[in-house]
């Protein structure tokens, strides 16, 4: 592949402020056309973790505490589904501009908006803010809607959840890794070797056949 080892410059885990977890990396690729991304998100009470891994390499995982007040229980699984797509997306058009990307998605409330949303669609889940943040940046959300519907070459269809797939049983996986860092039962040193395990394992299954 050509690339150098991700183990050897693996970016640290971050915890600041509140409790949060986030890594991102790279492992071996997948030859594939378009682009494949798997995401997929936990939640457990007022703490959410979402996950991704690509064909192309790129993989990672986000966890932290989410405000209980902002949303419904059912509405924060949504959301957080939503920007597990966020942040695999992210990765992939800097990383791979122009290239067509089909995004696996195994929660129906997140798949329905996001295809809205490629119709011109602005309706957000119940709760969701979509005012400025901290520093003028803009919502998670609200870019993954432009996203959505400005971006050529860009499909989001449905992965029924665990039945073997292994790109989708990875995203699952390091979502609820990440939730079990923030949540202390796995130490955040952690992180990085265990997710780059588990992507690259989930990547050679699936170059074998089984994806």
């Amino acid at each position: 592949m050509g690339r150098r080892s991700p183990l050897a410059h693996a970016p640290r885990p971050t915890l600041k402020g509140r409790p949060q977890v986030h890594f991102d990396g790279v492992v071996k690729a997948v030859s594939r056309t378009p682009i494949v991304l798997a995401t997929d998100a936990s939640v457990a009470g007022d703490k959410v973790g979402t996950g991704y891994l690509a064909t192309t390499g790129e993989t990672g995982l986000r966890a932290h505490a989410y405000p209980q007040h902002l949303t419904a229980p059912r509405v924060r699984v949504v959301v957080t589904e939503l920007r597990a797509v966020y942040w695999g997306l992210r990765r992939i058009f800097a990383a791979h501009p122009g290239r067509p990307v089909e995004v696996r998605v195994d929660n129906l409330d997140a798949l329905d908006l996001l295809h809205e949303w490629q119709g011109g669609g602005y309706r957000m889940p119940d709760g969701y803010e979509t005012r400025l943040r901290s520093q003028g940046r803009r919502p998670s959300l609200a870019k993954l809607q432009m996203y959505a519907e400005y971006t050529p070459g860009l499909t989001f269809v449905h992965e029924k959840a665990h039945v073997g797939n292994p790109l989708n049983e990875a995203a699952d996986s390091l979502a609820k890794l990440g939730l079990r860092s923030v949540r202390g039962r796995v130490p955040a040193i952690e992180i990085p070797r265990l997710v780059l395990l588990w992507a690259s394992g989930a990547l050679a299954e699936y170059r074998h056949g089984r994806g």
